[in-house]
């Protein structure tokens, strides 16, 4: 029992850490007069465990992101598989508007290569620590080691399922960093460079050998049609529902940029849908006249004509979501 106790405390001791960390960490990233900051700490001290925290996550509310630090990320010989036991290495993150940038935190993409472990030889993480440990930067997202992975208790699966679900905002605000040997048609991987590619004025990247392929297929999708595009290629997932959530996310952001929107209003509207994931109906200003979007109906009307995508999974209907090779 007394042993019981003692880790039970350590536990305890371990998430006010993180806590502590992170609402600390924030004053870098924000200016100390933004008053995000002050809600979302208040948010975050009020859960008393990790558990609580996960659990509640699955709320219609407030989200966080576990980020990696930078020095965690560069020292390890192994990408490490997401555990309570490893909280010393992250910090939290709200999902809000203005706590992730590309000066700050990286997101990763890459092919998982098994299942069970996405980079087992390392080759991945060799090269993404090449590449970034001259830049400057402070945090990395990883989905391997930022986000709960199977077998999942309840309340892990309960916070994976918001993490992916409003993962378009880190691809979209965070620095892209990728790695891929080969082409393979990743659905989820094509997602993620659509949604950085199509979101961003920052494209350099796009030159690189390795991603030429997607890149391709992303521009066939703005020319044609993103359904027609995904099966022309092979594009997959194994689970249905992820599938659906992918398709509405690039049938949507395909379909902003044929209305020729604007790269600043497209960024706006898809916040819209990210950091207000489950509202019905919402409205936006455009030099034309208002836009209104219902992302559950899978229709936009703007300058009186309606548009229509495939509409976007109810977060209480949408199956859980898997990580990208688990699909």
């Amino acid at each position: 029992m007394a042993n019981a106790l003692t880790q039970e405390h350590i536990a305890l001791l371990t998430w006010h850490s993180l806590v502590s960390r992170s609402i600390k960490a924030w004053d870098s990233l924000l200016p100390s007069a933004h008053t995000a900051k002050p809600l979302h700490a208040a948010i975050l001290q009020k859960y008393s465990t990790l558990d609580d925290f996960l659990d509640q996550m699955s709320g219609f509310g407030f989200h966080f992101w576990f980020v990696q630090l930078r020095s965690a990320f560069l020292r390890q010989s192994k990408i490490p598989k997401w555990s309570p036991d490893r909280l010393s290495e992250y910090i939290l993150l709200p999902a809000s508007p203005g706590f992730v940038s590309r000066h700050d935190v990286f997101f990763a993409s890459h092919y998982w290569t098994r299942p069970d472990n996405p980079d087992p030889d390392g080759t991945y993480l060799r090269f993404v620590q090449h590449q970034l440990a001259p830049q400057e930067w402070s945090y990395i997202w990883v989905d391997w080691t930022c986000a709960p992975q199977a077998p999942r208790t309840v309340a892990e699966e309960k916070y994976f399922r918001k993490t992916l679900g409003m993962m378009s905002g880190l691809v979209r605000n965070s620095g892209f960093m990728y790695y891929y040997e080969s082409w393979r048609p990743r659905l989820w991987v094509l997602y993620e460079i659509a949604e950085y590619l199509l979101t961003t004025s920052d494209s350099h990247g796009a030159e690189t050998k390795d991603i030429q392929v997607f890149v391709q297929h992303v521009c066939e999708m703005k020319d044609s049609n993103v359904e027609d595009v995904i099966e022309k290629y092979g594009y997959s997932c194994g689970v249905a529902g992820d599938r659906v959530f992918l398709l509405a996310w690039l049938e949507f952001l395909v379909l902003l940029h044929k209305l020729r929107l604007g790269l600043d209003k497209i960024r706006s509207i898809m916040d819209l849908l990210t950091w207000q994931p489950t509202v019905e109906v919402a409205r936006e200003a455009t030099p034309a006249g208002w836009l209104e979007l219902r992302k559950f109906e899978g229709r936009l009307v703007y300058c009186g004509q309606e548009y229509c995508f495939t509409p976007f999974p109810h977060w209480g209907m949408h199956q859980p979501l898997q990580s990208k090779e688990e699909a």
